[in-house]
This record gives structure tokens, sequence and C-alpha cells, in this order.
């Protein structure tokens, strides 16, 4: 008896930390992708994700929006899918696609001089699709 009446309260506080929405450590995540997708993603994509930036006139492709990613997808934001589009790895099953491929380029804003060896780093793409997370309407 006493064992369920300490799980059962533990349980749920576990459950509600859970509802409280995104902590300290997704939202720095998600500033932090921020700052890249400023340096990476608005020219093409807006500063807001609304899609066409400035590079739309050059490059004569429109860019989509990525604020209706998780609405394009029935309320959920497709996470894989589009870690698998900024990495590359679905643009080699499009080769008209006009997205770069970051696992191979870098992130040549964030690091002009080549950081971490010209490798991209993991953990600069994980803030990067926590921030267009966030920015989903």
């Amino acid at each position: 008896m006493l064992k369920e009446s300490i799980l059962l309260p533990g349980l749920c506080l576990v459950l509600l930390a859970g509802c409280q929405g995104a902590g300290p450590d997704a939202r720095k995540a998600a500033t932090r992708g921020q700052a890249i997708y400023a340096k990476e993603c608005a020219h093409c994509h807006g500063a807001g994700g609304e899609g066409g930036g400035l590079a739309v006139p050059a490059s004569g492709v429109t860019p989509p929006g990525l604020v209706t990613l998780a609405a394009r997808n029935g309320g959920v934001f497709p996470y894989e899918d589009v870690r698998r589009f900024v990495m590359g790895v679905a643009r080699a099953e499009d080769k008209d696609a006009a997205m770069p491929e970051f696992a191979s380029v870098g992130l040549r804003h964030v690091y002009p001089k080549g950081g971490a060896d010209g490798e991209v780093l993991e953990g600069d793409f994980e803030d990067l699709l926590s921030y267009l997370e966030a920015i989903q309407g």
C-alpha cells in the first residue's frame, strides 16, 4: 500500500511536467535554431519561414513556406521527413530539388571558416529542427 501511495503521485508529477510546454533546454535549442535559420534558410524561405525569401527572383524557384509543415501533415510536425530533406537524403531521391544538401555543403554562413573540420554538427540540425517545429502555425 505504501508503494502505491508513493508511485501514483510520482507518476502524476511526471505526467504533469510533460504538459508544461517546452522547458529551458527546448527553448534554448529553438533559439539557437532560429539563429541558424536566419543565417542559412531565411534567404530562400523568408525571415519567418513563410516562403519566398530574397533569393527567389535570382533562383527562379519559390521555396515553400515552412510554418505550415505540420498543417500539411495532419497537424503533426514531420520531423524525420524534414531532417531527411535538410540533410540531403530526400534530394538524392529528387534530383530537381533546389534545396542545398547541407550534409555535404555544411552550414556555410554559421561556420564561414568551415568549423568542425567542415563537418556538419548534428546538434546544429537538431536545433534547426526544434526551431522549425516551434514556428508551426
